[in-house]
């Protein structure tokens, strides 16, 4: 055997190669950088994330702040960036105060996407998305009219007016409620991902519009906080409609007392699972992040083909309505 083909081998041998450093995967860490720890949506995202690297090896852990704070985002990633993170996933509470420290991070060498909420596009390649926009806010509009009819007035509670998928879902929602002229919305106000302050918000809304007749509430904790602030000034239980979307481990007690009509989602757990075989392929070189890549999981809990699509987002679901007779299959 020649000396070079000697040193390749013991090179391999000892990992020093490339293409052998890459494929040790317990070397690889997905960080997600979450809005907030305290709510338990991205427990569940994790959780599938987790599942995902027991497949194809790796570890997933959250990052985030107690309190939904951008420039928390910010530190958190630049420290992730300092530490040489292969792979970073951001959910951006504003999508366009995490840009510089995005861009950074991938300067550094990290692989840095988006999940669950987008940034602004310059900063990442691809998002990994629960859903189509569209199909969040139109099924949250239509479930509204469902339980309330076509006449009334609507208020509207968000999370907060930089988070861009929530702003996605109420210009759906809006569009959607266009089509019934019964229907007025009269207000939007904010929770900013805190269950006191959007109950607050509640509160205030009943007063402000004594006849109300829904609020959509497209926002965890929010949505279960808008119902306790109903139940509060005795207009719980039906007398104003709701429709949201929420985890259900603090949401469906308010759905089986009447007082949420219509609660959807999708599955967090499959999103956090597509997010981590996205992010690990990604930074293994097995898709470019360039719109028509794509990637098959064979074996798994999941198993499908998914692909970046033309507006740089892979879809992983649809929205999930969830009822009295189906909540008990999703325990998150």
């Amino acid at each position: 055997m020649s000396t070079r083909r000697i040193l390749l081998a013991a090179f391999a041998a000892a990992g020093l190669l490339g293409g052998v450093a890459a494929s040790r995967a317990d070397d690889f860490e997905l960080a997600m950088v979450i809005k907030e720890t305290t709510n338990p949506y991205y427990n569940a995202t994790l959780e599938g994330a987790r599942i995902a690297a027991g497949e194809i090896g790796g570890t997933a852990k959250n990052y985030g702040p107690t309190q939904s704070s951008p420039q928390a985002q910010i530190d958190i990633i630049n420290n992730l960036a300092d530490r040489h993170i292969p792979a970073i996933a951001v959910a951006p509470s504003d999508p366009k105060a995490v840009v510089q420290a995005m861009k950074r991070a991938a300067r550094l060498g990290a692989k840095v996407i988006t999940f669950d909420a987008d940034s602004e596009p310059e900063a990442r390649p691809f998002l990994v998305n629960q859903a189509s926009l569209e199909a969040v806010g139109k099924f949250g509009a239509d479930g509204l009219v469902q339980i309330m009819g076509e006449t009334g007035k609507v208020a509207i509670v968000s999370a907060q007016p930089t988070a861009a998928n929530q702003n996605a879902w109420i210009a759906a929602f809006r569009n959607e409620i266009k089509k019934h002229p019964g229907i007025e919305i009269v207000d939007e106000v904010y929770g900013y991902d805190n269950e006191q302050k959007a109950y607050d918000a509640t509160i205030a809304l009943t007063t402000k519009y004594p006849d109300l007749t829904g609020i959509y509430a497209p926002t965890c904790p929010g949505l279960p906080a808008v119902a306790r602030a109903l139940e509060a000034v005795n207009k719980g239980h039906g007398a104003v409609k709701v429709s949201g979307l929420c985890v259900p481990s603090i949401t469906t007690k308010y759905m089986l007392d009447g007082t949420i009509g219509w609660f959807h989602l999708w599955d967090p757990i499959r999103l956090g699972y597509v997010t981590y075989y996205a992010a690990k392929y990604f930074t293994e070189g097995r898709i470019q992040g360039k719109p028509g890549d794509s990637f098959t999981i064979d074996k798994g809990k999941w198993p499908g083909s998914y692909t970046i699509l033309p507006s740089h987002e892979i879809i992983t679901g649809e929205p999930l309505r969830f009822t009295a007779e189906n909540v008990k299959d999703y325990p998150f």
